[in-house]
């Protein structure tokens, strides 16, 4: 996964930190305590689905970019004009990404594998184009911990289970016109399912004046996704190797992942 989706758990870490010090309660191990009452809370559904994408389908498109016999691009029309796309970026023989188009031809939804296990870890959701919803596992456990909703293609605001107990804990706030990496945290400290007054931490409070503007003035961005094209394989030469600067002719890396 990228490095700015593991950014959400250290984020976390820092609020449980500064809500222990801020005397939320915690246990031994710097952990916020937790009530075991739930009763205003329902758990989420954390599993990850993989949507159906027929592969090995007779009619599917394979395609070899770097000519070790293997597909790094696959195309399967799955009727009524939709299809899905798999992506193979790194050329080692495992999908990194899953696409699914509408009838449209317009993307609908996108799974990835960002820390390439093999197992998927982000799942984007899109109405005609364009990007609503952000379902992820970033703490390599297996199932998903934060779900983040998008107004525009732009992040609005996100919920997380920072814990893993199955149940939301905490509410990502982004007012403001603020970036994805300066959010309000609210949190359940009770357990009683909703955000508890004082347990509010704000990430960018106590960084320097420009830091906080710079952060501001890139709110508008639209949330990056994984490549959607294969890279060309590098093109052999008879020539000199090339010297310091050069093109490495290597597969990019997935675009970072949020929240961020």
């Amino acid at each position: 996964m990228g490095e700015k989706a593991y950014g959400v758990g250290a984020a976390a870490w820092v609020l449980s930190a500064c809500l222990c010090l801020a005397g939320a309660g915690c246990n031994p191990a710097g952990r916020p305590v937790k009530a075991p009452a739930r009763s205003a809370a329902q758990p989420r559904d954390t599993r990850i689905v993989h949507e159906d994408c027929p592969l090995d389908d007779s009619n599917a498109q394979r395609e070899d970019v770097n000519g070790d016999g293997r597909p790094d691009r696959t195309t399967v029309q799955l009727g009524g004009g939709r299809a899905c796309r798999a992506f193979d970026f790194n050329f080692d023989g495992v999908i990194d990404a899953w696409e699914y188009l509408d009838a449209s031809g317009a993307v609908a939804r996108r799974e990835n594998d960002y820390d390439r296990d093999g197992r998927i870890d982000d799942v984007a959701l899109y109405k005609q184009g364009v990007l609503t919803e952000r379902d992820r596992a970033t703490s390599l456990g297996g199932k998903l911990d934060t779900w983040q909703y998008y107004v525009g293609g732009k992040v609005a605001r996100a919920e997380r289970d920072s814990n893993g107990d199955d149940y939301v804990d905490q509410w990502w706030e982004y007012p403001d016109g603020r970036s994805e990496d300066c959010p309000l945290i609210h949190s359940d400290v009770d357990g009683d399912g909703h955000p508890d007054p004082g347990a509010t931490v704000d990430v960018c409070q106590n960084q320097p004046q420009a830091a906080k503007d710079d952060a501001t003035g890139e709110a508008n961005r639209a949330t990056p996704d994984v490549p959607t094209e294969v890279p060309s394989a590098p093109e052999e030469t008879n020539g000199p190797a090339p010297g310091p600067g050069a093109g490495s002719g290597t597969a990019p890396s997935p675009a970072q992942g949020t929240p961020q």
